[in-house]
């Protein structure tokens, strides 16, 4: 447990049992004395902190503060004069019985609760490290890309949500081929990214042998239409190299390429009609090509970015962004992301994974 969250619940023990010192005070023969009165509080929360501690921290010393306490209870009264409870007149009255009643009730209550608190805790602790386990192989699935070559600069990197994200942002080299593409899981947490790791285990099996982008829609779909639950499916969206200035792309239920040419200033659409990867078991896909001149840049991103709300529940949309890159496409790739997530966040709340994967022809 954290410093600060035990520090917390120790105090919240000492105020449980500062109640008992009050009881004891209307036990008293002479209640009402401020001396007494902080003498029995200060004691009460006292014991109930050690006992606290003792229970959360080192349960097989229980039995020894016990055996304290109690020894501590027969000696100490004798000297403690007028501060000392004379049970038996306690006992006597109904008073005192209900005074005695209430401390047991506290008591147990508090031994229960303890219980409780230890073996949820021990539950909760397992769920965080499991969690925490998950973020790291996220963050090793999908980590930041900035890669350079002598026709090609990629920069792309991906925001999630929760604890685990279901977006992914991969590029795949081969030489002087490669293919750069962006997924996008149904849902959010740990089943998605369980889902994304699966797909970018099947994505980079196949782009062992195939970059063609039509291939790589077909195959994932055949792995991840069998091997998902039902009414999980995945967009994506990826570009490849063709030659020189040609480009392959395609587009599978997820948003449109933007493309902004560096000649007219101008950002298009580009995108496929296929339909998100993991519906149809039988599916057929197509592919695209598109030409790029020396300065123009591809934008892959998520609705994660898009469907941001401000306060009045309006959508962050394509053409914000549209408009941010044609005003700022001569800044480095790095530069660019970091302006479109600011811009989003400063725009609304994040509600689901953000991730960007931009392309630019030298």
């Amino acid at each position: 447990m954290p410093s600060g969250a035990r520090l917390q619940f120790l105090a919240a023990v000492s105020l449980t049992f500062s109640g008992v010192g009050f009881l004891l005070d209307l036990a008293n023969p002479m209640p009402g004395r401020p001396a007494h009165i902080l003498f029995l509080v200060f004691t009460g929360g006292a014991i109930g902190v050690a006992y606290g501690f003792c229970l959360m921290r080192a349960p097989k010393f229980v039995p020894v503060l016990v055996a304290v306490h109690v020894a501590s209870a027969l000696a100490v009264p004798k000297h403690l004069g007028s501060f000392a409870i004379d049970w038996a007149r306690v006992a006597s009255t109904a008073a005192g019985v209900d005074e005695i009643g209430c401390i047991f009730a506290i008591l147990l209550g508090y031994i229960f609760f303890i219980r409780f608190i230890r073996n949820q805790g021990l539950h909760y602790f397992r769920v965080q490290t499991e969690i925490e386990l998950a973020q790291e192989i996220h963050r090793s699935l999908v980590p930041p890309i900035a890669v350079s070559t002598s026709q090609h600069e990629f920069y792309g990197m991906s925001v999630p949500s929760g604890e685990m994200g279901g977006d992914l942002v991969d590029l795949v080299q081969d030489g002087d081929k490669w293919i750069a593409y962006l997924a996008d899981v149904s849902g959010h947490g740990v089943p998605s990214g369980v889902l994304m790791a699966m797909v970018k285990s099947a994505a980079r099996m196949r782009l062992r042998t195939s970059s063609e982008p039509q291939l790589l829609l077909e195959e994932l779909n055949h792995v991840i239409s069998e091997l998902s639950a039902t009414n999980t499916f995945v967009t994506l969206a990826c570009v490849a190299s063709g030659g020189s200035n040609d480009l392959s792309f395609a587009t599978a239920g997820h948003l449109p390429i933007l493309h902004f040419r560096s000649v007219t200033s101008i950002v298009y659409e580009l995108a496929t009609s296929n339909p998100p990867i993991g519906i149809f078991k039988e599916q057929a896909f197509d592919s695209s090509r598109a030409q790029f001149s020396s300065g123009d840049i591809a934008v892959l991103l998520t609705d994660g970015l898009t469907e941001v709300m401000d306060s009045r529940e309006e959508e962050y949309g394509l053409e914000r962004i549209k408009h941010l890159l044609a005003n700022h496409s001569a800044q480095p790739l790095n530069v660019i992301c970091e302006m479109l997530m600011s811009e989003a966040r400063e725009f609304g709340k994040q509600a689901d994974d953000q991730s960007v994967l931009l392309v630019r022809w030298r």
